[in-house]
């Protein structure tokens, strides 16, 4: 779980550690919500949202918080391709099938 903005090193270290484990032959799911839906909009000024991309291309999954998209003016057609909106339900099932459950926050 990311909740912090691209610009917070938690970014970076997320997209670190979740490289890691997929080189490792992990499965990697990701649950964005607060400021951390801001790391998969789709923007050129948005650099972190290319390193997201590339994350689904080895095969992660991205799910973030239709509620803290709506207070931050975005929507399905704002976000990188390839992401859910989903909600804490969908938060809730993630981590009922995960092993292990980090949080940058």
């Amino acid at each position: 779980m990311l909740t912090t903005s691209p610009e917070h090193q938690n970014s970076t270290t997320a997209i670190r550690v979740a490289r890691a484990a997929l080189e490792l032959g992990h499965q990697v799911e990701f649950f964005l919500m607060d400021d951390g839906v801001y790391n998969v909009l789709n923007s050129s000024e948005n650099r972190i949202a290319k390193e997201f991309s590339s994350l689904q291309e080895q095969g992660a999954t991205m799910t973030i918080c239709g509620s803290s998209c709506g207070p931050r003016g975005m929507s399905k057609e704002t976000v990188i391709p390839g992401v859910t909106i989903g909600s804490q339900y969908d938060h809730a099932k993630i981590l009922h099938r995960a092993d292990r459950f980090l949080v940058f926050g």
